[in-house]
């Protein structure tokens, strides 16, 4: 019989921190999964400076966590960090069960984060972007918070992340993920967002398609179902992580 208890790795996107999955994890606790998130470098309480991260430095920091679990894992990557995870599993797929993408960004044809942002006509993302002089790191406003990516959420919601939301480093967006060998061998899942402003659900399935991915659960939601879902959210990873 199938073990229904899983360990669930929740990495959280740019911008964000271990915090954003707090409203989810209840959801998946209840159903008696055992649910890890953590801080990547340079977010949270994570005092990294922006000048060393990268891509593999947010890769490294999620292999570390796997290697201290040290069972298979349901590892789950929102947005952005479905680059990151895909980078964790090309390199190795020690303890990984199954990659799931929840309004991801997904790397194919070697392009990076921000050619698949760009080549999206319906991402409002890169024009919300606020960069630094240098250009090393990003922010974003208030406005862009509410409307763009945290689409559906109430005031109070976007007040108490606002403060939370961390410069976020520029350098990863840039950087090239080849899924050639591991990657290809690992199940993989996704969860979609029908009202995603950061990720069309255009360029959501055309990753979903690039890269094989056919189990889908369709969430009529933002690009934040963390905040503005949380419940259905936790019900798609539940039935992802025990199918």
């Amino acid at each position: 019989m199938k073990k229904l208890n899983k360990a669930i790795l929740l990495v959280h996107g740019a911008w964000e921190g271990a915090w954003s999955w707090g409203e989810t994890i209840p959801y998946l606790e209840k159903e008696g999964h055992k649910v890890i998130t953590f801080d990547l470098p340079g977010h949270g309480d994570d005092k990294t400076p922006i000048s060393e991260i990268s891509l593999q430095l947010y890769a490294d920091s999620v292999r570390k966590e796997l290697d201290e679990i040290a069972e298979p894992v349901i590892l789950v990557g929102h947005s952005f960090a479905g680059y990151i995870i895909s980078q964790v599993a090309e390199d190795s797929k020690e303890f990984i069960e199954k990659l799931v993408f929840v309004a991801s960004a997904v790397p194919y044809d070697n392009k990076p984060a921000v050619q698949i942002f760009k080549e999206d006509e319906g991402s409002e993302l890169l024009a919300n972007m606020i960069f630094s002089g240098d250009e090393s790191y990003a922010t974003l406003g208030r406005q862009a918070i509410k409307d763009v990516i945290m689409t559906g959420a109430t005031d109070e919601q976007v007040d108490y992340a606002l403060p939370k939301f961390v410069k976020q480093a520029t350098k990863p967006f840039f950087e090239v993920v080849k899924t050639d060998n591991n990657f290809n061998e690992i199940p993989k899942a996704y969860v979609e967002t029908t009202k995603d402003r950061v990720i069309s659900l255009e360029a959501q399935r055309k990753a979903q398609k690039e890269t094989g991915i056919n189990e889908v659960v369709t969430l009529e939601d933002g690009h934040v179902p963390l905040v503005t879902g949380p419940e259905n959210l936790g019900n798609a990873l539940n039935q992802i992580a025990t199918s």
